[in-house]
């Protein structure tokens, strides 16, 4: 990473239209909760834990070199992907340590102890994004390993953090209104978890670092793993298809699809019933084109069969693309569905 990209990371939550609008939104719902006195407590309790999940999920990306994810309303659960909650634990024990060193030893032995915890902090934040282990993330030989591999540019994450805290408390200092303040200390924290996965990314740690993988789960909660984070796929996809861009919102599903299911048919299954639950189920329709394409390409006969049939109970109007009609038709009269049959050649 040159100082070049370094001056670029520091700006990209800035660049990224979909963290400007969490931004937005955690900011936002942040001055309710505080304007909301007692009320505010609840909303700050579901808050909270979002913010510091979305922070960890933009780490995610950034490491695996993906877009950053739209915030969803998955992050307001507060056991939905549970190990994503680690650094909200882990700040509130390191900030406990601080508060007993200085009301125990000495203010100077607390500052230390906090710029030694700022400097380590990227590491287990980035470990945890990895293996998604906050067992793991402890580990002192996964963290020197993490360290080891990003090299002196390692100093970059917690240098350029500290400096932002710092402007942000300056900014407070100086009178600043609150709502900016809170803003640029939103801004800073996001900024740690994006510049560690960029970091990592650069470094290639995902590949080059040996992580012990966490103990294999029960095949429920890999099933409730996966389905969340398709669902983080398809919210993201709607996201483009609702501006107009359909072909931007299935390229990054079929970039998913390509790099992360080992399924693909199910896959490809799954988010065509998912878009079917859309506000408009058009995007569905065009997706079971290229989804029925493939089908006829595999003669998997029984499945093309059945996504013909759904999507024409969708909308009869429903055709298959140009250079498949031929092999469509010719599947339904070999199978004698003539009722499928009519209404395609039904023009």
């Amino acid at each position: 990473m040159k100082p070049t990209d370094l001056l670029r990371e520091i700006l990209y939550p800035l660049t990224d239209m979909t963290i400007v609008l969490a931004m937005l939104v955690f900011l936002l719902l942040g001055s309710l909760a505080g304007a909301a006195g007692l009320l505010g407590l609840w909303l700050a309790a579901i808050l909270l834990p979002a913010f510091f999940r979305y922070a960890l999920y933009l780490l995610e990306a950034r490491a695996l070199g993906q877009a950053a994810p739209p915030p969803g309303i998955e992050l307001f659960n507060w056991f939905e992907n549970f190990w994503s909650l680690f650094p909200l634990i882990l700040l509130v024990a390191c900030g406990w340590f601080l508060s007993f060193i200085a009301n125990n030893v000495s203010n100077s032995a607390a500052l230390f102890a906090g710029a030694v915890m700022m400097i380590l902090f990227p590491a287990p934040i980035g470990i945890l994004a990895l293996s998604r282990s906050p067992v793991e993330s402890l580990n002192p030989l996964a963290l020197k390993r993490l360290i080891a591999a990003c090299g002196p540019q390692y100093l970059w994450v917690p240098v350029v953090t500290a400096a932002g805290f710092a402007g942000v408390m300056y900014l407070k200092s100086i009178g600043t209104p609150g709502l900016l303040v809170n803003a640029a200390g939103i801004y800073v924290y996001f900024l740690l978890f994006t510049l560690t996965g960029a970091l990592l990314h650069a470094k290639k740690v995902s590949v080059r670092v040996t992580i012990p993988e966490p103990l294999e789960p029960l095949e429920e909660v890999l099933e409730q793993r996966l389905l969340g984070e398709r669902q983080r796929v398809a919210n993201h996809a709607y996201g483009f298809v609702s501006r107009g861009n359909r072909a931007g919102g299935f390229r990054h599903i079929q970039q998913w699809i390509d790099a992360e299911e080992v399924d693909i048919e199910a896959a490809r299954d799954w988010f065509f019933r998912e878009m079917l639950t859309w506000e408009e189920t058009d995007a569905a329709l065009f997706f079971a084109q290229t989804y029925l394409s493939r089908l006829l390409g595999r003669q998997q006969d029984v499945a093309a069969i059945k996504l013909i049939s759904r999507c024409l109970l969708e909308n009869s109007r429903f055709r298959p693309l140009a250079g498949d009609r031929e092999a469509a038709v010719a599947l339904l009269r070999r199978y004698k569905r003539d009722d499928l049959l009519r209404q395609l050649q039904d023009d």
